[in-house]
């Protein structure tokens, strides 16, 4: 029998004591690179030196993958701009290892921390660290310099590099909010996956509320859980194929087709026309996009009506029905009960009605025409991704 590697054991470590890591890592390509002194991720792939990996234990290996991870989960490649890359790179490992050991695990020897440094983000950072190098004067200079004469890796724990098109060109706009999205999509559901497990610390669950607490473009959001949710299911049965090449045996996301999706609409009288416009544009776009089948539930304080669309149905019309007080939780057992097979919720609403306590279990996300801020605690939806409309 082949012995496992040391990357393939650290990752089935993360896979069974660190799943928020682990559940981000293998949605990334794993790729040797020998002329790197230690690994670099771009977000969407990591490259690493194999002899850099052999030379670590196994902890030591978790803790590497596990500060790549956290770079790609704070948008570090996606965040850089004009900075100089040594630099944010130094600011972005001070950011992050210090949830790192919070969370448990063993850093480096030579990993920057400081408690300083503590709930400040890579940006905040980078501006303290010029500030004490004495460097204010030669900002401009600093900024501009070319980072491919630079050290992106100055803790020796694993960098990052600024994320490129399939062209190696810098990112457009759309396509820096299209990653933006992806990532915060990952983000939630890795978080959901290790709270399912009891294994989502503290130091994490906080990270999660602030990381994805900027507000991303809704529809993006929505188009992106849609496709997440086509190949959600988690099997060991079906080798990742990502990192079967490098001798690794992980789980994988598998796909089955988009299961039927269940849409519940509030028609408490707090969406308005506007609103229901811009999301029934939106459910046009997936009929075109998908070959599902979408059963609309017109919920107030009770099921109000339902209404089953197919593409077929193409273009769609949402009607309203109902106009009564405000309860959330009518869907959710009105879907169990007869879509026990749908593979999400979506759920447009202005969150000001009581949701149910328990996650049921159905991958849920709420679209919401109140500002996070403006959302009182106790309205707070206690599972699910919250994308907001307003």
């Amino acid at each position: 029998m082949r012995k496992k590697t040391k990357l393939a054991q650290a990752m089935a470590r993360m896979v069974l004591d660190h799943p928020f890591f682990a559940t981000l890592l293998l949605r990334m390509r794993l790729v040797t690179d020998k002329d790197l002194k230690t690994a670099v991720t771009d977000g969407r792939q990591i490259r690493y030196n194999p002899d850099f990996i052999e030379s670590l234990n196994i902890d030591q290996i978790v803790f590497v993958l596990a500060h790549l991870v956290m770079h790609v989960a704070h948008f570090h490649p996606l965040r850089r701009g004009l900075r100089s890359s040594a630099r944010f790179n130094q600011a972005g490992d001070y950011a992050i290892n210090g949830i790192l050991k919070n969370a448990g695990l063993r850093l480096l020897p030579d990993a920057l921390y400081d408690v300083d440094y503590d709930n400040l983000s890579a940006e905040q950072i980078y501006e303290r660290l010029l500030l004490s190098s004495d460097e204010e004067e030669n900002n401009v200079c600093v900024r501009g310099r070319d980072n491919q004469a630079e050290d992106n890796d100055p803790g020796g724990c694993g960098g990052f590099e600024d994320a490129r098109d399939e062209y190696g060109q810098g990112l457009s706009r759309a396509d820096r909010l299209h990653e933006e999205a992806q990532i915060t999509i990952a983000i939630q559901q890795a978080a959901q996956a290790a709270k399912a497990q009891g294994k989502l610390p503290g130091a994490l669950m906080r990270l999660v509320e602030e990381l994805v607490h900027p507000i991303l473009d809704w529809r993006e959001i929505l188009r992106t859980f849609i496709d997440r949710t086509a190949r959600n299911d988690y099997s060991w049965n079906q080798p990742n194929r990502r990192h079967v090449a490098a001798g690794l045996y992980l789980p994988s996301f598998r796909s089955n087709g988009l299961k039927p999706l269940v849409l519940a609409i509030d028609t408490s009288g707090s969406i308005g026309k506007t609103e229901l416009t811009q999301f029934q544009a939106e459910l046009n776009d997936i009929l075109e996009s998908y070959p599902c089948v979408v059963t609309v539930v017109y919920c107030d304080n009770a099921i109000a009506g339902t209404q089953i669309v197919t593409p077929e149905d193409y273009p769609v019309e949402l009607k309203f029905a109902g106009c009564g007080g405000t309860d959330l939780r009518p869907p959710f057992v009105w879907a169990a009960n007869h879509i026990p097979e749908a593979g999400c919720l979506i759920y447009l609403t202005d969150l000001q009605g009581e949701s149910p306590e328990i996650d049921p279990g159905i991958p849920t996300l709420w679209v919401s025409t109140t500002k996070d801020k403006d959302l009182p605690d106790c309205y707070r939806p206690k599972f699910g991704i919250i994308a907001t409309m307003a």
